[in-house]
Protein backbone atom coordinates (compact mmCIF):
# COMPACT_ATOMS: atom_id res chain seq x y z
CA UNK A 1 0.00 0.00 0.00
CA UNK A 2 1.37 3.42 -0.94
CA UNK A 3 1.18 5.64 2.14
CA UNK A 4 0.45 8.71 0.04
CA UNK A 5 -2.79 7.12 -1.17
CA UNK A 6 -4.14 6.20 2.26
CA UNK A 7 -7.10 8.32 3.25
CA UNK A 8 -6.93 9.61 6.83
CA UNK A 9 -4.30 8.63 9.39
CA UNK A 10 -1.24 7.09 7.78
CA UNK A 11 0.14 4.87 10.54
CA UNK A 12 -0.92 2.96 13.69
CA UNK A 13 -0.53 3.95 17.32
CA UNK A 14 3.19 3.40 18.02
CA UNK A 15 2.54 1.83 21.43
CA UNK A 16 0.08 -0.58 19.83
CA UNK A 17 2.75 -1.53 17.30
CA UNK A 18 5.27 -2.24 20.06
CA UNK A 19 2.74 -4.37 21.96
CA UNK A 20 1.73 -6.24 18.79
CA UNK A 21 5.27 -7.46 18.19
CA UNK A 22 6.42 -7.74 21.81
CA UNK A 23 3.46 -9.97 22.66
CA UNK A 24 3.66 -11.82 19.33
CA UNK A 25 0.03 -11.11 18.56
CA UNK A 26 0.76 -11.97 14.93
CA UNK A 27 1.31 -15.62 15.96
CA UNK A 28 -2.19 -16.16 17.36
CA UNK A 29 -3.82 -19.29 15.92
CA UNK A 30 -7.22 -17.57 15.86
CA UNK A 31 -6.96 -14.17 14.23
CA UNK A 32 -9.98 -11.96 14.83
CA UNK A 33 -9.69 -8.39 16.10
CA UNK A 34 -12.36 -5.90 17.21
CA UNK A 35 -11.55 -2.21 17.65
CA UNK A 36 -13.75 0.45 19.24
CA UNK A 37 -13.04 3.86 17.76
CA UNK A 38 -11.38 2.47 14.64
CA UNK A 39 -11.17 5.77 12.74
CA UNK A 40 -9.95 5.05 9.18
CA UNK A 41 -8.55 1.64 10.09
CA UNK A 42 -5.01 2.87 10.72
CA UNK A 43 -4.52 0.48 13.67
CA UNK A 44 -6.34 -2.40 12.05
CA UNK A 45 -4.14 -2.20 8.95
CA UNK A 46 -1.35 -3.74 11.00
CA UNK A 47 -3.56 -6.72 11.84
CA UNK A 48 -4.76 -7.07 8.26
CA UNK A 49 -1.16 -7.38 7.10
CA UNK A 50 -1.02 -10.56 9.21
CA UNK A 51 -4.27 -11.92 7.82
CA UNK A 52 -6.58 -11.11 10.73
CA UNK A 53 -10.31 -10.79 10.32
CA UNK A 54 -10.77 -7.15 11.29
CA UNK A 55 -13.87 -5.46 12.70
CA UNK A 56 -13.99 -1.74 13.40
CA UNK A 57 -16.65 0.43 15.06
CA UNK A 58 -16.53 4.15 14.33
CA UNK A 59 -19.08 6.94 14.79
CA UNK A 60 -17.86 9.21 11.99
CA UNK A 61 -19.24 8.19 8.58
CA UNK A 62 -16.33 9.77 6.69
CA UNK A 63 -13.83 7.74 8.68
CA UNK A 64 -15.73 4.54 7.88
CA UNK A 65 -15.83 5.51 4.21
CA UNK A 66 -12.06 6.03 4.29
CA UNK A 67 -11.53 2.70 6.04
CA UNK A 68 -13.51 0.83 3.41
CA UNK A 69 -11.55 2.59 0.68
CA UNK A 70 -8.17 1.88 2.28
CA UNK A 71 -8.87 -1.79 2.86
CA UNK A 72 -11.17 -2.88 0.05
CA UNK A 73 -10.06 -0.65 -2.82
CA UNK A 74 -6.40 0.09 -2.14
CA UNK A 75 -5.51 -3.31 -0.69
CA UNK A 76 -8.35 -5.48 -1.97
CA UNK A 77 -8.63 -6.87 1.55
CA UNK A 78 -12.04 -8.42 2.10
CA UNK A 79 -11.71 -9.95 5.58
CA UNK A 80 -12.92 -6.73 7.15
CA UNK A 81 -16.10 -5.01 8.24
CA UNK A 82 -16.51 -1.45 9.47
CA UNK A 83 -19.61 -0.35 11.36
CA UNK A 84 -20.87 3.22 11.54
CA UNK A 85 -22.18 3.18 15.09
CA UNK A 86 -21.79 4.58 18.57
CA UNK A 87 -19.61 2.09 20.46
CA UNK A 88 -22.02 2.22 23.42
CA UNK A 89 -24.91 1.13 21.21
CA UNK A 90 -22.80 -1.45 19.40
CA UNK A 91 -21.81 -3.11 22.67
CA UNK A 92 -25.48 -3.26 23.69
CA UNK A 93 -26.85 -4.91 20.55
CA UNK A 94 -24.07 -7.00 19.00
CA UNK A 95 -23.47 -10.50 20.28
CA UNK A 96 -21.04 -13.38 19.96
CA UNK A 97 -18.25 -11.73 18.02
CA UNK A 98 -15.75 -13.51 20.29
CA UNK A 99 -12.72 -11.59 19.09
CA UNK A 100 -9.32 -12.94 20.06
CA UNK A 101 -8.02 -9.35 20.26
CA UNK A 102 -9.99 -6.40 21.66
CA UNK A 103 -8.78 -2.82 21.18
CA UNK A 104 -10.06 0.39 22.80
CA UNK A 105 -7.48 3.08 21.97
CA UNK A 106 -8.01 6.83 22.32
CA UNK A 107 -11.77 6.87 22.73
CA UNK A 108 -12.90 6.40 26.34
CA UNK A 109 -11.93 9.97 27.22
CA UNK A 110 -15.11 10.98 25.36
CA UNK A 111 -17.26 8.80 27.64
CA UNK A 112 -18.31 9.39 31.21
CA UNK A 113 -17.02 6.83 33.69
CA UNK A 114 -20.51 5.36 34.00
CA UNK A 115 -20.71 4.96 30.22
CA UNK A 116 -17.29 3.33 30.18
CA UNK A 117 -18.29 0.81 32.84
CA UNK A 118 -21.47 -0.01 30.92
CA UNK A 119 -19.40 -0.44 27.77
CA UNK A 120 -17.13 -2.95 29.48
CA UNK A 121 -20.02 -4.83 31.05
CA UNK A 122 -21.93 -5.09 27.78
CA UNK A 123 -18.81 -6.16 25.88
CA UNK A 124 -18.37 -9.07 28.24
CA UNK A 125 -22.05 -9.95 28.62
CA UNK A 126 -22.56 -10.05 24.84
CA UNK A 127 -19.33 -12.00 24.25
CA UNK A 128 -17.70 -9.43 22.02
CA UNK A 129 -14.39 -10.99 22.99
CA UNK A 130 -13.51 -14.64 23.63
CA UNK A 131 -13.47 -15.80 27.23
CA UNK A 132 -15.43 -19.07 27.46
CA UNK A 133 -12.94 -21.41 25.80
CA UNK A 134 -9.88 -19.19 25.86
CA UNK A 135 -8.73 -15.68 26.76
CA UNK A 136 -8.46 -12.59 24.56
CA UNK A 137 -5.62 -10.11 24.22
CA UNK A 138 -6.51 -6.54 25.14
CA UNK A 139 -5.13 -3.05 24.51
CA UNK A 140 -6.48 0.25 25.81
CA UNK A 141 -5.22 3.82 25.74
CA UNK A 142 -6.85 6.32 28.12
CA UNK A 143 -6.30 9.94 29.07
CA UNK A 144 -4.39 10.61 32.28
CA UNK A 145 -5.23 13.29 34.84
CA UNK A 146 -1.81 14.77 33.95
CA UNK A 147 -3.14 15.69 30.50
CA UNK A 148 -3.42 19.35 29.51
CA UNK A 149 -7.17 19.07 29.00
CA UNK A 150 -7.97 17.70 32.43
CA UNK A 151 -9.77 20.31 34.51
CA UNK A 152 -10.65 22.61 31.61
CA UNK A 153 -14.26 23.64 31.17
CA UNK A 154 -17.33 22.84 33.22
CA UNK A 155 -16.95 20.09 35.79
CA UNK A 156 -19.47 17.27 35.46
CA UNK A 157 -20.24 14.34 37.72
CA UNK A 158 -17.62 11.71 38.56
CA UNK A 159 -14.59 13.68 37.48
CA UNK A 160 -15.46 14.49 33.85
CA UNK A 161 -15.36 17.96 32.27
CA UNK A 162 -17.19 19.58 29.36
CA UNK A 163 -14.33 21.19 27.46
CA UNK A 164 -14.45 24.85 26.50
CA UNK A 165 -10.85 25.16 25.32
CA UNK A 166 -10.19 26.06 21.67
CA UNK A 167 -6.60 24.85 21.47
CA UNK A 168 -7.30 21.24 22.33
CA UNK A 169 -9.57 20.88 19.30
CA UNK A 170 -12.23 19.22 21.42
CA UNK A 171 -14.44 22.14 22.45
CA UNK A 172 -17.87 20.90 23.53
CA UNK A 173 -16.62 17.33 24.10
CA UNK A 174 -16.59 15.40 27.35
CA UNK A 175 -13.12 14.90 28.80
CA UNK A 176 -12.72 11.99 31.20
CA UNK A 177 -9.30 11.21 32.62
CA UNK A 178 -8.07 8.43 34.88
CA UNK A 179 -5.44 7.63 37.45
CA UNK A 180 -3.45 4.48 36.75
CA UNK A 181 -4.80 2.43 39.66
CA UNK A 182 -8.37 3.50 38.89
CA UNK A 183 -8.25 2.33 35.28
CA UNK A 184 -6.67 -1.00 36.22
CA UNK A 185 -9.27 -1.67 38.91
CA UNK A 186 -12.11 -1.07 36.46
CA UNK A 187 -10.57 -3.40 33.89
CA UNK A 188 -9.93 -6.10 36.47
CA UNK A 189 -13.47 -5.88 37.80
CA UNK A 190 -15.37 -5.75 34.51
CA UNK A 191 -13.13 -7.57 31.98
CA UNK A 192 -11.16 -9.81 34.33
CA UNK A 193 -7.91 -8.25 33.19
CA UNK A 194 -4.77 -10.17 34.18
CA UNK A 195 -1.15 -10.70 33.16
CA UNK A 196 -0.98 -7.05 32.11
CA UNK A 197 1.51 -4.23 31.77
CA UNK A 198 0.91 -0.52 32.27
CA UNK A 199 2.95 2.27 30.74
CA UNK A 200 2.48 6.02 30.48
CA UNK A 201 3.07 8.22 27.47
CA UNK A 202 3.61 11.97 27.53
CA UNK A 203 4.17 14.28 24.57
CA UNK A 204 4.31 18.03 24.03
CA UNK A 205 2.49 19.26 20.93
CA UNK A 206 2.40 22.80 19.59
CA UNK A 207 -0.83 24.18 18.17
CA UNK A 208 -1.16 27.83 17.18
CA UNK A 209 2.05 28.53 19.15
CA UNK A 210 0.53 27.07 22.31
CA UNK A 211 2.21 24.13 24.04
CA UNK A 212 -0.20 21.27 24.74
CA UNK A 213 0.80 18.34 26.95
CA UNK A 214 -0.76 15.01 26.02
CA UNK A 215 -0.61 12.41 28.80
CA UNK A 216 -1.96 8.89 28.33
CA UNK A 217 -2.18 5.61 30.20
CA UNK A 218 -1.67 2.44 28.15
CA UNK A 219 -2.64 -0.98 29.46
CA UNK A 220 -2.25 -4.24 27.61
CA UNK A 221 -2.76 -7.78 28.79
CA UNK A 222 -5.25 -10.62 28.77
CA UNK A 223 -8.98 -10.67 29.53
CA UNK A 224 -11.30 -13.58 30.22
Amino acid sequence: MFISKIRGFKYPDIELVRWFFKSKIYELPRKKVLEFGSHNGNNLALFASYDFEVLGVELDEKNVENANYNFKELENYQKCEFFTDDIKHFAQVKKDIKASVFLIPNVINFLSKEEFINLLQNSRKNKLYEYENDFAHFFIRARSIKDYRYGLGKKLDNGSFLLDDEYAGEKGCICTAYQEYELVELLEEHLNLYDFELITSENINIKDKVFIKDSDIIVYGKIR
